[in-house]
């Protein structure tokens, strides 16, 4: 595995290298073009504006959702806590915990939603959660980290971070077995659970045996292709990078050069040790080169990596074989 995505990062960097030059943001027809056909007339949907109103006015919304029915009801058990926060003075972290009525001991999953640090709740992944559980036989724990701008980093990794150690110190109490554990989430969840291997790692906390990173935000690498070329599209776009960033990491920071190492999985200097790692890139997505580095990186660090990336697939969305593929990956290494 390792050497033939080894032979895929060069053949990318060689022509991202060559690219660079004369790599320009892609016009809708183009960006059409690079789309699978269901996804195809996305490419001529408004741009959106990212500033405050339309935050709120996203945040609104989300509030005013009613917990999604789950297809699976009759074969998830869902429960729902308020969990102690990393540090005295850190408000209480809501989590939602999905359990098979079928188990009574399983591996843990800690998963973390995505909205850009700015955005999502814990009826983000509500059903993908359940599904999980179910079918690779996992206790999954979704977690309410807290969102930018109001709160900079690493608050939101702070409360990743409280979710890991109270997942492992109430293990037996969640049917959940502390000693083996999965760490993941979905564009800034991938961030956020980066963050916490990181983190679990440089203070000898719970060892963790698998991560999974679904189209994460490598780093703040704003001169890639991928950013390039879909800088100003529907949906996620590498326009959004800097003001995502200067949200989450504070403008100020940011200004000054204060970008603390943990803060994005790619920043981190040092990535030996880690756990083997399970990373999704979308072909058609502005942080997909950011994710393939970060694998690249992982690799030539001697860590594990099974990498999946989707031609043709924008941010966000996946082929219905990826959940197989993510059920047998955590089966694999939480066995």
């Amino acid at each position: 595995m390792k050497k033939t995505f080894t032979t895929l990062m060069l053949a990318a960097f060689t022509l991202t290298v060559f690219a660079q030059e004369k790599v320009k943001p892609l016009l809708p027809k183009e960006v059409s073009e690079r789309l699978i056909p269901q996804f195809k007339a996305a490419a001529f949907w408004p741009v959106t504006v990212l500033n405050m109103d339309n935050i709120k006015d996203v945040r609104k919304k989300e509030q005013a959702r009613p917990v999604p029915k789950l297809s699976n009801a009759d074969s998830v058990e869902v429960s729902y806590k308020n969990i102690p926060g990393l540090n005295p003075g850190d408000p209480e972290i809501p989590v939602r915990i999905y359990k098979s009525r079928q188990l009574a001991k399983a591996p843990i999953l800690l998963l973390f939603h995505g909205g850009g640090f700015i955005y999502g709740d814990l009826n983000s992944d509500h059903q993908m959660a359940a599904n999980t559980a179910i079918r690779a036989g996992v206790v999954v724990i979704t977690v309410q980290y807290r969102l930018a701008p109001e709160n900079i980093y690493p608050a939101g990794a702070n409360d990743g971070y409280a979710a890991l150690l109270w997942g492992v110190k109430h293990a037996a109490e969640i049917g959940g077995d502390p000693e083996r554990i999965a760490v993941g989430g979905g564009s800034a969840g991938a961030g956020i659970a980066g963050t916490v291997v990181l983190t679990a790692r440089e203070k000898k906390g719970p060892k963790i045996g698998l991560q999974v990173l679904l189209f994460p935000p490598g780093d703040l690498d704003t001169t890639r292709v991928s950013v390039i070329e879909f800088y100003n599209i529907p949906g996620v776009k590498g326009a959004d990078i800097t003001p995502l960033m200067n949200m989450y990491l504070g403008a100020d920071n940011v200004k000054k050069g204060l970008i603390p190492e943990f803060a994005l999985p790619g920043l981190a200097k040092n990535l030996k040790g880690l756990p083997p790692t399970y990373i999704v890139t979308c072909g058609a997505d502005p942080l997909r080169d950011g994710g393939l580095a970060y694998g690249q990186r992982l690799i030539d660090a001697g860590i594990s990596v099974e990498l999946h990336n989707y031609p043709g697939y924008p941010h966000g969305a996946l082929p219905g074989r990826f959940y197989n593929e993510f059920y047998g990956v955590l089966n694999q290494y939480l066995k």
